[in-house]
């Protein structure tokens, strides 16, 4: 993350209000006047419209990342308009602070005791020593701090993080396993379905919202589907949510953490380690296979070719996996009516199965290209690792309209065999 200046994007906690006041609504004394050295806020001044638009940003997810916090609860002191002290509030919540500020008369004021500590993104404390700095403070929710700090989250040095559209399900997910690698210059350069196509990005507000553009070269329908500005609906370190009016798009950081792995050796998701490429791109360096079979399932329909499931390298088993789901998922209630395809269908498919699969907190998982299962073959089940059976296993390489590619892992033969088959086992893998 960029790092930002000491008036911009921070968090702002409360540790203690008026630890030096004494007095409480039971002992004030009508002729007592407010302590000149402690700063007042008035109902009609532009600090006191701060606090209320603070504390009245409600579920908003960027100003909600991006502004100040308050840290509950705290006590603030109220004072009529000669400056006697009225009583005092404990304040819990932002609801309540709220409602607490719209209910104030006009003629009263609050004060609140510095110094107040604050706390910068970067863990750097910051005391607020009276009015003026609380105003910086407040003040720190402005269109160009956000784009700002998004633009800091968003773009990252080339070969260290890109961005992968992940599977939503229930959603479109025809980009689905799709990785741009977005630049701190601005530039962008999407990779998918073994394509790569280059262009701009830039964070941008219309109509007071936050949008992220993306501008790609070319004219491709691969390229018309992104050239959009996306409303931004959230975002986090290493997630941004985006939506048109149609459509979600979640992207997910991932970044290479630089740990070196062996083949054979158990990987973060508690799998083991069957393929290192030797560099880490697109968004991944190794394959990392599932420690146990998954349960028994169809490939798929056995009437219908599906676009873009039959791929055959290695890398390609995510994209694979993601268009035979799409397919499935688009005809009209398949898993429980599977006769929409076929009376020899069963309704299940393995692919779905693994793209909603969670395995030591991960949830990528996906089938296996035929090269990606070969390779399962040859670096694990034929040195004796990996717990695999002599049996047949399911790749997510489609051969045609009835039939996929398998693996006789008891000789080691490809051969094809009918989608609704239900003697074919699966292992689950995920690129890291």
């Amino acid at each position: 993350m960029q790092n930002v200046s000491m008036k911009k994007i921070i968090h702002l906690i409360f540790y203690s209000f008026c630890l030096f006041v004494t007095f409480s609504c039971s002992d004030l004394d009508d002729n007592e006047v407010v302590d000149l050295t402690r700063e007042t806020i008035k109902k009609d001044s532009e600090l006191f419209g701060l606090l209320e638009s603070v504390v009245n940003r409600g579920d908003d997810p960027i100003e909600n990342t991006v502004c100040i916090d308050f840290v509950y609860p705290f006590k603030v002191f109220i004072y009529d308009a000669n400056l006697l002290p009225q009583g005092e509030v404990i304040l819990f919540g932002d609801t309540q602070f709220s409602t607490f500020l719209g209910q104030l008369p006009a003629t009263q004021s609050i004060s609140i005791s510095y110094p107040l500590q604050t706390t910068l993104s970067d863990g750097t404390v910051f005391t607020v020593n009276n009015n003026t700095e609380l105003k910086v403070a407040l003040d720190s929710c402005s269109r160009d701090d956000i784009i700002s700090y998004c633009n800091g989250l968003f773009g990252n040095p080339v070969g260290t993080c890109v961005w992968e559209v992940s599977y939503i399900a229930g959603m479109n997910n025809d980009f689905a396993g799709a990785v741009f690698t977005a630049d701190v210059t601005g530039t962008i350069t999407l990779y998918h379905l073994n394509t790569t196509y280059n262009g701009t990005w830039v964070f941008l507000y219309l109509n007071d919202e936050l949008h992220l553009n993306i501008n790609l070269s070319g004219t491709s329908a691969t390229v018309q589907n992104w050239n959009y500005n996306f409303k931004v609906t959230t975002f986090t370190d290493d997630l941004f949510e985006l939506q048109t009016p149609t459509i979600t798009r979640r992207l997910v950081k991932e970044c290479s953490d630089m740990t070196l792995y062996t083949l054979g050796q158990t990987g973060p998701a508690g799998g083991i380690v069957a393929y290192d490429k030797g560099i880490f791109s697109n968004g991944w360096r190794y394959i990392e296979v599932a420690p146990s079979n998954a349960v028994i399932e169809e490939w798929g329909c056995v009437t219908a070719q599906i676009t873009n499931a039959n791929y055959d390298q290695i890398g390609t088993g995510f994209q694979n996996s993601v268009a035979i789901t799409n397919y499935h998922n688009n005809l009209t209630n398949y898993f429980l009516n599977p006769s929409v395809c076929s009376n020899l269908n069963n309704g299940s498919v393995t692919s779905k199965t693994a793209l909603n699969q969670t395995i030591g907190l991960k949830k990528d998982w996906c089938i296996p290209s035929i090269n990606e299962l070969q390779l399962i073959y040859d670096n694990l089940y034929y040195v004796g690792l990996g717990n695999l059976s002599n049996e047949k296993y399911w790749s997510s390489s489609e051969q045609s309209a009835s039939k996929a590619k398998v693996i006789d892992f008891n000789t080691g033969q490809i051969s094809n065999i009918d989608k609704n088959s239900v003697l074919i086992k699966t292992r689950f893998i995920r690129f890291f």
